[in-house]
């Protein structure tokens, strides 16, 4: 079945079905008042709180399967992910930082913030603890929650959300999807085991070193795999996570070549699925080298996916061959090459451009282009900046080889997730939930699904106006302490909280 009712083209209209909205003032709350006072500032905490009722971040939360005994159950599920979204999207970087702070506030107004901002419902006068949220979204398949992250997705596309932004989001008219691999753990002993000591965890990849030595020894990583939503202006959004299982890549290899195979045999298993899930989105996959071979250009010309990868010196040599001769004939010289120039203060930029259509690579034709870029320095000194080929799967022009290029470089974007996710107040790489496996990847797709949150609110204009010079780790946490040190009384009065409707403008621009 289709995520979506989709048309041709992404700039048409899309049909989603639209749930209802969780109010955050439900009927047995505080009455609205009916004017505000005029001093009634906007606080970052209200306004996040709106944005996320606004994308309706809750409801997708309650679709969730929730296997547990519900006559015993305090908390609904939705607000027990609400609690381990909130965590990651405040950067706390671990559930104990967040239950340190939930029990630091002081009094029961303020702890009526939480309350409303995790959708508690009215009368429940405590906030769950680390270990209810943690035993009961352990009982969930953690890609459940990486759907998550495409059901916002399914959101915006209903909203319009990149068709009213496409010159900023979409400037190449496609859905620009990217993959990348890391390690989020590596181990030296089991950390999930059995009573004989077995490693159990089903995303452990085993590495033995030392094979056949008598000093041999076994560790153990585990390996995600993000797809993530290349836009323009350096925004990217993940898509979909994928976690690498035991027994689907080989063990005996470098940690190079697993981390590439581990990304190869993901990207086999999820493009088909996002071609099934939008198959009349027009996509376009940006890789690196490693995807610059017959299996994988195959596989994208049967799911009618376009591709710029990157083509390396070292690969694909017989290519290589056939372009250096066609590029010492005068007529290709002549006819398959560009050149731009323009200036840039007192110095000089120089592009050039060569493109070699329908090229034979092994059993299957391809597109290269050649791009170098340089600049003339100001003592006339002439320096290369960058110099790099692609294989396209649409023919290279004259009108398009500088775009096409350009277009293949924003693949860049997407490496900026990774470092976010481990350096900026996520921590992703940090044990949260050690001994199960399951859980522990739960927490992993809520840090992907509080970033992409949190990048869309941050693109925000009222967002932006109000984290003024603070980095965005900062804003973050801030946004926390305001639930901590405020009574929802005055949170409350934020006037975004209290319009009966907000439309929220955004902002693009660096």
């Amino acid at each position: 079945m289709n995520r979506l009712n989709c048309k041709v083209s992404c700039q048409h209209d899309h049909q989603v079905t639209r749930s209802k909205i969780i109010p955050l003032f439900p009927a047995k709350s505080k009455k609205i008042p009916e004017e505000l006072p005029k001093e009634a500032p906007n606080l970052e905490s209200s306004a996040l709180m709106r944005y996320i009722q606004d994308i309706g971040l809750p409801q997708i939360f309650e679709a969730l399967p929730d296997p547990r005994q519900q006559s015993r159950c305090i908390y609904s599920m939705s607000s027990l992910s609400m609690w381990a979204f909130y965590t990651c999207a405040f950067r706390q970087g671990s559930k104990n930082a967040m239950q340190t702070s939930i029990e630091s506030i002081a009094t029961s107004d303020n702890k009526k913030g939480f309350l409303h901002l995790l959708y508690i419902e009215e009368g429940q006068k405590t906030v769950p603890h680390s270990s209810v949220v943690d035993d009961a979204l352990s009982r969930i398949d953690c890609m459940k929650f990486s759907d998550a992250l495409l059901d916002i997705f399914d959101r915006l596309i209903e909203r319009k959300f990149f068709y009213y932004n496409q010159e900023a989001l979409l400037p190449y008219n496609t859905f620009q999807i990217g993959a990348d691999g890391f390690w989020t753990h590596h181990y030296t002993e089991p950390h999930s085991s059995d009573e004989q000591g077995t490693n159990i965890c089903p995303y452990c990849l085993p590495r033995v070193h030392n094979r056949g030595k008598p000093n041999q020894f076994t560790t153990w990583v585990h390996v995600m795999v993000t797809f993530v939503l290349i836009c323009g202006g350096g925004l990217t959004f993940p898509l979909h996570v994928y976690p690498l299982k035991a027994g689907q890549v080989k063990e005996d290899q470098s940690d190079a070549d697993l981390k590439e195979e581990c990304e190869l045999a993901a990207a086999h298993i999820v493009l088909p699925m996002i071609r099934k899930w939008y198959p009349k989105l027009s996509l376009t996959f940006l890789g690196d080298s490693l995807y610059a071979n017959q299996q994988f250009v195959r596989l994208c010309e049967e799911l009618k996916i376009d591709y710029i990868i990157v083509l390396k010196e070292g690969s694909q040599k017989n290519l290589h061959k056939r372009c250096n001769r066609l590029a010492q004939i005068e007529f290709y010289q002549q006819n398959y090459t560009a050149k731009e120039t323009r200036k840039r203060g007192k110095e000089t930029i120089i592009k050039k451009a060569a493109w070699f259509n329908t090229a034979e690579m092994g059993e299957c034709f391809t597109n290269v282009l050649r791009f170098e870029e340089s600049v003339i320095k100001e003592d006339g000194a002439l320096e290369t900046i960058y110099k790099g080929a692609w294989i396209c799967s649409k023919k290279i022009f004259h009108n398009n080889c500088f775009k096409r290029a350009k277009q293949g470089r924003s693949r860049w974007d997407h490496e900026d997730v990774h470092n976010t996710l481990k350096n900026r107040g996520y921590d992703i790489k940090h044990d949260i939930a050690r001994v199960n496996p399951n859980l522990l990847m739960v927490w992993k797709m809520m840090m992907f699904i509080a970033f992409f949150i949190t990048e869309l609110f941050m693109c925000t204009v009222i967002a932006q106006g109000l984290q003024k010079t603070r980095s965005c780790m900062k804003f973050a946490r801030d946004m926390l302490q305001q639930f901590i040190e405020r009574s929802w009384a005055a949170i409350s009065l934020s006037p975004i909280l209290v319009k009966p409707r907000v439309q929220f403008r955004f902002n693009f621009s660096p």
